[in-house]
């Protein structure tokens, strides 16, 4: 009995050393010591938005936004410190993060610097003010909605919940009007909504600002950096090719703990800084690839184009582009860099979603005002191409509903072949159809194997609209 005991004591050992050199030298390793970290990171900052930025009680979030995204999650231990306006988050005792929230700036993951870093990164910045409008929309925020019995019957069904499917919020405007407005329970009017990758579209309405003014062009080298020597490959690659997603960087877009997206979002300070030290797969312009990195590169651009602190790079947003658009609830949560996180982290009301989607519906302008430069909206509806001529169903960070190639079939079958729209994760949708005068607004949280069937319910809603019921 004595011998085995040793012999199972012996094993044991040989064991653990084998799973320890695992976790120390090997991908699989890489990514079993990132999914504690990871969740920890990713708790703490949903839960912090969404106690501090949509302004919902701690127990609703953890029930609603976080739980639903991994079960695992079940097993995180998330505090909330309102009076410090922090939350923390640990995962089996393995990893713990904080976010700070700071007053119209959202919550960020705190870093090496710590609190007083964060705090002293955002001295100078002035928020957003927030203010009532008697006005008619989209000026101001009354809004005279009138539905006939064809546009509520869609309405209902696209609105309707099943498992995984959660409507939050859902938009839609003709003619320039709003003309419906529906809101899930615990949502309304006043609530910020997370874009998740419909920020990367808002991010290039930036950049095009800063083209507009002369700031940056879009067919020279991109300046980055790290890329300035010209035997570096990478000093080939464009603005425009960053913003067509035809970069030919790396970046793993798996969302599994370990991969480019998870390390830049969960892991890293400087995420545009992290995504552009990445090296290139192929030749610029060769190959299309979706790439959240590409969209915080295109952020780290925008910010050292404004000045390069987070003063500077927020009153350029706000002063040229939110505030005259009208889109005065906008949080856009930076990195621990001070940058806004261009891929994932913007917050604006769907009212103000839609908004952006009628600026670009006006060719970029408010009324008289121009706002994004001419014909920038139009070449955003053109699609991008690749090198050989290859047509992408994408352009300037937007989904296009066709590539434009001859016989090649819609991503959307059922609606206008002139749709296009800012789309993110979890069922976000911002769709402006010239053809129909029209921009319809889906916010959600869909975390099942089924989704929202936004082909089908989008040619529903334009036929009832069509119809005048």
């Amino acid at each position: 009995m004595m011998r085995k005991m040793k012999w199972l004591a012996g094993g044991l050992l040989l064991l653990l050393a084998g799973l320890g050199l695992l976790l120390m030298t090997t991908p699989l390793g890489a990514r079993l010591r990132a999914s504690p970290a990871v969740g920890a990171a990713y708790a703490a900052q949903m839960a912090c938005a969404g106690v501090f930025v949509t302004e919902r009680d701690l127990p609703q979030v953890i029930a609603e936004d976080i739980l639903p995204i991994d079960p695992l999650l079940s097993h995180a231990r998330i505090s909330l410190d309102r009076a410090k306006s922090l939350v923390t988050a640990s995962l089996f005792g393995l990893a713990e993060r904080t976010a700070l929230f700071r007053p119209g700036l959202g919550c960020t993951l705190v870093g090496a610097g710590g609190i007083p870093a964060l705090l002293r990164q955002a001295e100078g910045f002035q928020p957003l003010q927030g203010r009532v409008r008697p006005e008619l929309w989209p000026a101001g925020d009354a809004a005279a909605v009138s539905e006939g019995p064809a546009l509520t019957s869609a309405l209902d069904a696209a609105m309707a919940g099943q498992q995984g499917v959660e409507g939050r919020a859902l938009i839609i405007v003709h003619n320039g009007h709003l003309v419906a407005e529906r809101y899930g329970p615990g949502f309304g009017p006043d609530r910020r909504f997370l874009g998740w990758s419909m920020s990367k579209s808002v991010t290039a309405a930036l950049i095009g600002t800063q083209i507009a003014k002369g700031k940056l062009a879009l067919d020279q080298p991109a300046p980055v950096a790290g890329w300035r020597a010209e035997t570096d490959p990478r000093h080939a690659i464009t603005l425009h090719q960053l913003l067509t997603m035809t970069s030919g960087l790396q970046f793993n877009e798996t969302y599994i703990p370990g991969d480019d997206a998870t390390t830049m979002l969960y892991e890293r300070d400087d995420m545009g800084g992290f995504a552009a030290e990445l090296p290139l797969l192929h030749p610029p312009g060769e190959d299309w690839a979706y790439s959240s990195g590409t969209a915080n590169i295109l952020s780290k651009i925008l910010f050292d184009s404004a000045g390069g602190s987070l003063a500077s790079t927020y009153a350029l947003a706000q002063t040229q582009f939110f505030e005259p658009a009208g889109m005065t609830s906008a949080i856009f949560e930076p990195d621990g860099s001070g940058v806004p996180v261009g891929s994932s982290n913007l917050y604006m009301t769907a009212r103000d979603w839609a908004r952006f989607g009628l600026l670009y519906l006006n060719d970029g302008l408010l009324g008289a005002q121009r706002i994004l430069p001419e014909s920038w909206t139009l070449a955003t509806r053109q699609p991008a191409h690749t090198k050989d001529g290859k047509g992408l169903a994408y352009d300037l960070q937007f989904w296009l509903n066709s590539d434009g190639e001859a016989g090649h079939p819609l991503r959307m079958p059922h609606c206008p072949g002139d749709l296009y729209m800012a789309e993110g994760h979890n069922g976000q949708y911002v769709a402006i159809i010239p053809s129909a005068n029209t921009v319809i607004v889906r916010l959600g949280w869909d975390t099942g194997n089924t989704f929202f069937d936004a082909d089908r319910h989008f040619a529903a809603l334009l036929a009832a609209l069509k119809t005048g019921e």
